[in-house]
């Protein structure tokens, strides 16, 4: 019996971040599956250690994706007996919608899975603004977790963070909400938390709530090689970006070659901005490129914002 556990989050929320902490932690043989929603993947590039990573690209696991979802689990556990297979699926995928996806594959192709642990990390400075422009899409990941991590947390006073807490609770009473911040655990804490967070167990009752593929909400942009940038250039670039002139952008992310050297790791959210100047030993050999994910995106002009020197 292989075990799945899968990482939630919407865009930008810090699913690889958790990531990264979590599977020096588990036990036996690991291997890990990252679905982009673009047809370019970054996230691959940024899990370190040497883990077998499966990535699938332009669209989600849990609709257009679905049949290379199944042959890819199939050919994992061909290859690899894992004892674990660990799911980071795209940031716009329905976290109940990749549980019977799972659920797919395992009938189908007839694998001998069982869901584990379901986590969902939530940028808690965005909540109240997902919910609001996302409804139901966005709260679906929230609602079937088990375990919720959160992100983002110096962003609010004390107030607003108990009242962000307070209303997740409320969206999923039954789940496990850890307050503090999750990047600031230890192994033997995480460990702990993980002990504590109950399993996934299949509900046949459950009502599908029919919504909108993503790929109908959201869309994607990616620009690989995008030239050499100043940190002041790719500032003022990011900032424009965010600012609603080329459509709603909700994420940001990539790898730049720095003029001065190196390269340049971006992240952004609507709530967040942050460019890291990559070391050697952390610098990914994968080709620089930039992802912008958002809804009514104006392809033509972002592309161009988005050279370099």
């Amino acid at each position: 019996m292989t075990k799945v556990d899968i990482i939630s989050g919407f865009l930008g929320a810090g699913k690889t971040t958790f990531l990264n902490q979590y599977l020096p932690v588990l036990q036996g043989r690991t291997v890990v599956i990252e679905n982009e929603f673009g047809d370019v993947g970054l996230d691959g590039d940024l899990i370190r250690g040497d883990l077998p990573v499966k990535e699938l690209f332009a669209g989600c696991i849990c609709c257009s994706l679905a049949l290379d979802f199944r042959k890819g689990i199939k050919e994992i556990w061909e290859q690899f007996h894992p004892d674990r297979i660990v799911i980071e699926p795209s940031g716009v995928g329905r976290l109940s919608d990749i549980v019977k996806a799972c659920g797919r594959a395992k009938e189908k192709e007839g694998i001998d899975l069982r869901i584990t642990k379901l986590i969902a990390v939530v940028d808690l400075s965005l909540f109240e603004d997902y919910i609001d422009g996302f409804g139901a899409f966005y709260l679906d990941q929230i609602q079937h977790a088990r375990l919720v991590l959160l992100s983002n947390l110096e962003q609010l006073s004390q107030e607003e963070k108990f009242r962000q807490i307070a209303r997740i609770r409320e969206v999923n009473p039954d789940a496990l909400v850890y307050e503090g911040d999750f990047r600031q655990m230890d192994e033997d804490a995480l460990m702990s938390l993980l002990a504590m967070t109950a399993d996934h167990e299949e509900d046949p009752e459950e009502i599908a709530i029919e919504t909108v593929p993503a790929d109908k909400v959201f869309s994607s942009i990616a620009v690989r090689d995008p030239g050499r940038w100043t940190q002041n250039r790719l500032e003022e670039c990011l900032e424009k970006l965010k600012s609603g002139t080329y459509g709603r952008v909700l994420r940001v992310k990539g790898i730049v070659e720095a003029k001065e050297g190196g390269k340049m790791h971006v992240e952004v959210t609507p709530a967040s901005t942050k460019i890291e100047l990559l070391d050697e030993e952390n610098a990914p050999e994968a080709e620089c490129k930039i992802i912008v994910i958002g809804c009514s995106l104006m392809e033509d002009p972002i592309r161009e914002c988005l050279i370099g020197i």
